[in-house]
């Protein structure tokens, strides 16, 4: 286990999780501290964000496990 959670993308996926956990708790703390909390717009608008985010890092790690797939021919 230790050994896939060191690898590359077992790196990837831990940063992936990371950062969805960050993301959540933003959301939680911002949905607390904005006087008027977290409105559809507001929510929507960063949620689209966070997913194009999410989308370029997928991309990234398809692109990365595809070089070194190659590398390994």
């Amino acid at each position: 286990m230790r050994e896939w959670l060191t690898s590359d993308l077992g790196v990837y996926l831990l940063s992936g999780l990371f950062s969805l956990i960050v993301f959540l708790g933003a959301l939680g703390v911002l949905s607390v501290s904005l006087p008027d909390g977290l409105g559809q717009r507001r929510t929507a608008g960063l949620v689209v964000g966070y997913l194009l985010f999410v989308a370029v890092y997928t991309i990234a790690w398809y692109i990365y496990a595809g070089i070194d797939a190659r590398e390994q021919i």
